[in-house]
């Protein structure tokens, strides 16, 4: 129904009922009207009607006069030989519009269900100002009573109470991590703010304080110029350490050492100069950073295009071919498989003209399990037969372009084909701590695994406390509370592993998500080069090929 006709319905209802009309309902050609004063206030009382004494509602109304007011009551049905008595307000209606087919009971007990809601979110007195105060938390209960079809849901006033007051488990949890996350940062810098301190005191005690023999100067007014890194002289004229000019990007050195009573002295060219002073300022934010764990974002930028890989050093031929491969995971804390996803493909870049009429044959490549796509211009026919050659064999590839001729997909669920699986065991010790083992197993066999790392997230604000790790390299990164495991090579000699450590928590489910990250210079999918011909099949091009497997998204969860 449209907005229109809504107001419509409601602006013909006040002159479809009179002054002496005894009804609570009216009907039209298309829609009926049920209808009833909202009273303004109620109370509880005993009254006394001769011997007996009953327990009514006591409803204080305004008069269609306005000028005063009067009391009536509405007593229980079951009450014998009291009537009841009813005096309409003329200023505000409570109305559930229908069509003539419904049940007009049905209606009438919905709308006095809505009477006692209006009531209810309403406490201090119904009129129009209370109404549009409370206007959407009475749209709010009414959605819980009328269904989006215009149906009556099967609640009453105590179903109705009780969803409107439910509070949000989730939401209880996710301010308790808020509040927590506040307390943590609040310690995090006092903890800092006292390392900060221990090494102003520390650098103090190596003599960079102002005065005494120490001084580089001497009493006479010397200096030793403008302050740099948060050292200036000091008032006896020697080095002096101010606290409140520390900063990590420390001023430049723009001023020269004067001595006293010393003699000017004369340009003489080129000569000896004095060795360029240590920045200790930055020595000790990088010692900071070092303790902390901080990684610097330049550094870790560099590295995330391709975790671990390093600039190839294959020497290109005049044909070079490029298969590049992502592999994508996501295993189960248990170790089930749930998907993963290779993508790869392979590019051609043709430097040399006098080689550019050719074909690429492929060796172990085709697999019904794999999904491959050509490039427009390959021929399809002679790719069936593992050859790549273009449409048109009188025509060479382009020089000097990367192009590329093949794609494949591989999608799978079956746990024996994961590259490598990670299993962690949690151990509770019931004491606030918990023992965890971290182990990984190479699947298989066709591929090496190089600059392996695996990151392992662990609960509790405490350092985690290594107890083994095979391979003996792992780092604590205390800015992301994670163990980083990282293992250079996985191949046959080590293809089991084992990490051990315990922490000061016992949030078994804080070691999730597990993200490892790999790479290896053999492709997933066994894709490869055999040989590159001329189109004519008459000789043999030499070329040369590079070959990389990474890692997109690889996680236990």
């Amino acid at each position: 129904m449209p907005r229109t006709r809504i107001e419509g319905l409601l602006a013909s209802f006040p002159k479809l009922i009179g002054s002496s009309d005894q009804h609570t309902f009216v009907e039209t050609d298309a829609v009926r009207y049920v209808y009833q004063p909202q009273l303004q206030s109620t109370c509880r009382r005993n009254l006394r009607f001769g011997a007996n004494e009953f327990d009514v509602s006591i409803v204080v109304g305004r008069t269609r006069s306005g000028a005063n007011k009067s009391t009536f009551f509405i007593i229980k049905d079951e009450i014998p030989n009291i009537a009841q008595r009813f005096l309409p307000l003329e200023e505000l209606f409570l109305v559930l519009i229908t069509n003539k087919q419904s049940n007009i009971l049905q209606d009438i007990d919905s709308l006095h269900l809505f009477a006692r809601i209006v009531s209810e979110t309403c406490r201090s007195h119904v009129d129009e100002r209370e109404v549009s105060r409370n206007a959407f938390e009475l749209i709010n209960v009414f959605d819980e009573v009328v269904s989006i079809g215009g149906y009556r849901e099967s609640v009453n006033l105590g179903h109705v109470r009780t969803i409107v007051e439910m509070e949000s488990h989730e939401e209880r949890i996710q301010e308790e991590i808020e509040r927590n996350k506040e307390r943590e940062a609040k310690e995090e810098l006092a903890r800092k703010a006292k390392l900060m301190d221990a090494q102003r005191r520390e650098m103090a005690k190596k003599g960079y304080t102002g005065g005494g023999a120490g001084g580089f100067g001497s009493n006479s007014g010397g200096n030793f110029g403008g302050s740099y890194g948060g050292f200036k002289s000091g008032g006896s004229g020697g080095v002096g350490f101010d606290s409140s000019s520390v900063s990590p990007t420390p001023k430049p050195y723009d001023s020269t050492p004067s001595y006293p009573n010393a003699p000017v002295a004369r340009s003489l060219g080129k000569g000896m100069q004095l060795g360029k002073k240590q920045d200790t300022t930055q020595a000790m934010f990088e010692a900071i950073k070092k303790d902390e764990g901080l990684v610097d974002t330049k550094d870790k930028n560099a590295s995330l295009g391709r975790p671990g890989v390093s600039a190839s050093n294959v020497q290109r031929e005049g044909v070079h071919i490029a298969i590049d491969e992502r592999i994508s995971a996501r295993v189960s804390r248990d170790g089930g498989l749930e998907n993963m996803e290779v993508k790869g493909k392979m590019e051609l870049q043709v430097t040399d003209p006098a080689k550019a009429y050719i074909r690429v044959a492929l060796a172990n490549a085709y697999n019904e399990t794999i999904q491959f796509t050509t490039h427009p211009n390959v021929d399809k026919t002679l790719f069936a037969t593992g050859v790549i050659g273009l449409k048109d064999p009188t025509k060479p590839f382009p020089v000097s372009q990367i192009l590329p001729l093949v794609k494949w997909r591989l999608i799978t669920k079956d746990d024996a084909l994961m590259p490598i699986s990670i299993n962690c065991w949690p151990s509770p010790s019931g004491n606030g701590t918990c023992d965890v083992n971290i182990e990984y197993d190479l699947q298989t066999d066709r591929i090496d695994l190089r600059d392996v790392t695996i990151s392992v997230p662990y609960p509790g604000t405490a350092d985690p406390v290594i107890q083994s790790a095979d391979g003996q390299s792992y780092k604590i990164q205390r800015q992301t509370r994670t163990i980083d495991w990282q293992l250079p090579l996985i191949d046959q000699s080590n293809r089991n592993g084992m990490l051990e450590f315990t922490v000061a928590d016992e949030d078994v489910n804080g070691f999730f998500p597990i993200k490892v990250t790999f790479n290896s210079i053999k492709p997933y999918c066994s894709v490869n080069v055999g040989d590159v011909v001329a189109v004519d099949g008459s000789t043999r091009i030499a070329f040369s090929q590079e070959t990389l497997l990474t890692t997109e998204e690889y996680v236990i969860v």
